[in-house]
């Protein structure tokens, strides 16, 4: 569950600041999920839920937006929580999450749900359960496998999953942290050759950055938003995903990504 503050002016440090606080339901995996789901497409989520009412409320939002959790797991204690400040300008200022209930993501759950996993186009997977689970569902994976790294914190769990990917999606400060390069197409260079096929840099404000074995492009923001950025890195993967599953190119990947990014950022305004 996410809880999301943003303020109504200047951000004042170590001071209670007027603004708005949202509370909707988040998480990397289900966010992909549900913008896979808004997109008119099949979506399983393999997770964990708690016992406390966030988890009812979770649960509940699945089903109405027809995300099969039938194979999810039901653990005991709290419900994963984001906790996040943004900045006026939407962007995120400091986060913190608690999400130690992933850890029952072992690789016996996975190895129990690899035929659900290996009868989808394609796997989304994120550094949120354990490396062990996250490097087992790469290499056992019979479909494309696009990996949301999450964040620099959670790194370590990607690393030895690399070779067997077939995409992967950090933001620019995860790149540099994997690769141990600062400009974002040496870190591409780097990870297509550790085994990527396709690799997408998302820069924020200047755009996204996508490579393969043969290109590298940047794809520049049309328009900049104000609404907090929460999300928008999730419906930015959900559309490479689906994109991804259709068998485009890095680049028309890349392109339908930021389509998504930015038709999420439209609505959020909105609201």
């Amino acid at each position: 569950m996410d809880i999301l503050g943003i303020p109504a002016g200047e951000l004042l440090l170590h001071d209670s600041n007027i603004g708005r606080v949202s509370l909707r339901p988040g998480g990397v995996g289900r966010n992909i999920a549900q913008q896979i789901a808004q997109l008119g497409h099949c979506c399983t989520l393999l997770t964990v839920f708690g016992n406390d009412p966030l988890a009812d409320a979770l649960c509940a939002s699945c089903a109405r937006l027809g995300i099969d959790i039938t194979h999810a797991l039901l653990a005991e204690g709290n419900t994963c929580v984001y906790l996040c400040l943004h900045e006026q300008s939407g962007d995120m200022l400091a986060a913190v999450n608690d999400m130690r209930l992933t850890d029952q993501l072992t690789v016996s759950y996975a190895a129990d749900h690899m035929e659900q996993i290996n009868a989808a186009d394609l796997c989304v997977l994120d550094t949120n359960p354990p490396a062990d689970t996250v490097r087992y569902v790469a290499e056992h994976a019979a479909v494309p496998v696009l990996l949301d790294t999450v964040s620099c914190a959670k790194l370590d769990r990607a690393r030895a999953a690399l070779p067997y990917l077939t995409a992967i999606k950090p933001n620019l400060m995860e790149a540099r942290a994997l690769t141990g390069e600062n400009e974002p197409a040496k870190c591409a260079e780097v990870l297509v050759r550790r085994g990527v096929r396709h690799v997408f840099i998302s820069l924020g404000a200047d755009g996204l950055l996508c490579a393969d074995a043969r290109t590298s492009r940047l794809l520049p923001v049309e328009r900049l938003s104000a609404a907090a950025k929460t999300g928008a890195g999730d419906a930015l993967c959900a559309g490479l995903a689906v994109a991804l599953a259709c068998g485009e190119s890095t680049l028309e990947c890349a392109k339908y990504g930021m389509l998504c990014a930015a038709a999420f950022l439209e609505k959020e305004e909105e609201e």
